[in-house]
């Protein structure tokens, strides 16, 4: 069980969510619920695939309002994001039992979304804020998020974006809704970011995007946050705003520590 804000979500709960694709009420519910298990006496989320002592199914009960409080936009006073959320996880596989009952939800995992909610040792996990999944207003903002969440106490904080594919999903097609998406979790968690595409075997497709995450605490020394050399535009994302960088503001940060100036600055901003 985690605080009443914060749940444990495993790192392969975050992959099956991204492929799946989901829409933003989908994700807010199935965060709320997970959340609603992990600070439930007596539930486990890995434990839905398995029956009660009886041989009968194990289905929670939770309350609409409570579910919508937890992940659900400040201040919404219906229920729209579980009725919307429920129509967009219909094919998913996410649930074996999804029922709406006056006031009340009902819920039962699927064996994918169960096993994937298992705890394994040295299995890699974010510590999530419903708070904060309630402040974000797009699915690429849920998944950027939970990415950052993941590995920004690291010294040397970085990850991978998801879905960047060159067929389905090209880089040039979505970038303006990662930085977007960057913009709005940097502002409230206090971080910069610096972000890198890289190309396929053949140099022909960004094939995978990395970010670098700068904050108060992280440790990036001379020559190891930005790259020497792009084939593909850096871009870095700082105080609300993204900026793709020239060949020359590039090598001009070769040495940088911070996404907004070479030296810390004691007095100022998170840098």
């Amino acid at each position: 069980m985690s605080s009443p804000r914060h749940y444990r979500c495993e790192e392969k709960v975050v992959q099956l969510l991204e492929k799946k694709k989901l829409s933003l009420n989908a994700l807010r519910l199935v965060h709320a619920t997970y959340h609603h298990l992990d600070n439930h006496p007596g539930w486990t989320p890995s434990h839905m695939k398995l029956t009660d002592k009886f041989g009968n199914e194990r289905i929670c009960t939770a309350l609409c309002s409570i579910l919508c409080a937890t992940t659900g936009s400040p201040g919404a006073n219906d229920i729209s994001m579980i009725r919307q959320g429920m129509r967009d996880v219909e094919d998913a596989d996410l649930f074996r039992v999804l029922e709406l009952n006056g006031r009340r939800l009902r819920f039962r995992y699927s064996s994918a979304l169960a096993d994937a909610t298992t705890h394994y040792t040295k299995a890699k996990f974010a510590i999530l804020d419903c708070g904060i999944i309630a402040q974000l207003r797009s699915p690429w903002q849920i998944e950027f998020y939970t990415r950052a969440e993941m590995v920004q106490r690291q010294r040397h904080p970085m990850f991978y974006l998801p879905r960047v594919c060159p067929e389905k999903e090209p880089w040039s097609e979505t970038k303006r809704r990662w930085f977007s998406a960057a913009s709005r979790v940097g502002d409230i968690l206090g971080h910069h970011y610096v972000i890198i595409p890289e190309l396929d075997e053949l140099c022909e497709h960004v094939a995978r995007v990395k970010v670098k995450i700068v904050h108060q605490r992280t440790q990036w020394s001379e020559g190891r946050l930005f790259p020497r050399r792009a084939a593909e535009p850096v871009s870095i994302v700082a105080n609300g705003k993204s900026q793709t960088l020239t060949r020359q503001e590039l090598t001009r940060r070769k040495t940088w520590t911070l996404v907004a100036g070479p030296v810390p600055d004691a007095t100022g901003p998170v840098q």
